[in-house]
């Protein structure tokens, strides 16, 4: 298993909501339990853009919130803070679903004998796709050859390999 530690944190948060939500995440952990307009002002952001942020964060379980009653604005606030116990299952959930992209993609290497002009941008076409446009790319007009993926499906291995380590 890893550990996530505080700039791990951080990037996590950088990852699925950006610059602002690293901002809000440096601020929540230095003063949980603020409301939505103080994190505006402190960030000097809208604070509907704010509220957007945070929800698309607890979407992850990255941000929680407490509702209680403010006695000075005499209504319900929410106080917002980091759940910093939850990043290491979102890193973990996120790992699984490359490890199945990256197996889905193996897979489709190994059982298909696959066809590329050599250009870089160009995609690779299967067996089929490739007589039907006469062994021809379509994007640059090349010959289109057998393409040995023995490379790539080794490259693929490492990563599995690395990502299973992790997640161990």
């Amino acid at each position: 298993m890893f550990y996530v530690d505080e700039e791990g944190l951080i990037s996590v948060f950088r990852l699925v909501g950006g610059e602002e939500a690293e901002g809000l995440a440096r601020l929540l952990l230095a003063r949980p339990g603020m409301r939505e307009d103080e994190i505006a002002s402190e960030l000097q952001m809208d604070v509907k853009r704010v509220r957007k942020l945070l929800h698309q964060l607890s979407e992850f379980s990255l941000v929680a919130y407490d509702i209680v009653i403010d006695k000075e604005l005499n209504k319900r606030v929410f106080r917002w803070r980091l759940q910093p116990e939850q990043v290491q299952g979102v890193v973990k959930t996120q790992l699984k679903r490359i490890a199945e992209r990256l197996q889905m993609l193996k897979k489709h290497y190994e059982a298909n004998q696959l066809y590329w002009c050599g250009q870089q941008g160009c995609r690779k076409y299967t067996f089929d796709e490739a007589l039907d446009k006469f062994f021809k790319c379509p994007s640059c007009g090349g010959k289109l050859m057998v393409y040995d993926a023995s490379e790539l499906i080794s490259v693929v291995d490492e990563k599995l390999a690395d990502i299973n380590k992790l997640l161990e």
